[in-house]
């Protein structure tokens, strides 16, 4: 399965190297963000593990990885990773016009 990344899910993966690194030091930002892209690889793997959210976008799911949220989609033969949200984060608020 290809692997799509968003614009918005690139901005959240620089803001939470960037937090990570700076609170927590760099083997502690790599280490994290190390288990976020090895997610990825098992989301591609089995998408259907995980549960939907549609009430969010359509198609949605999600999985977790440590204190993130990643919100995907599976299109045709692309998982797309939308947003790495922080899990206490209201994620309605995020996705107004996401289609």
């Amino acid at each position: 399965m290809r692997l799509e990344i968003t614009p918005a899910a690139l901005e959240d993966l620089q803001s939470i190297r960037a937090y990570t690194l700076e609170t927590w030091g760099a083997e502690q930002e790599k280490a994290y963000l190390e288990g976020i892209w090895k997610r990825f690889g098992e989301i591609g793997a089995n998408p259907l593990l995980f549960r939907f959210r549609n009430d969010l976008f359509q198609h949605c799911q999600l999985a977790s990885e440590g204190k993130h949220v990643i919100l995907f989609r599976v299109e045709g033969d692309a998982l797309q990773i939308v947003r790495v949200l922080h899990s206490a984060m209201d994620f309605r608020r995020r996705f107004p016009s996401v289609e």
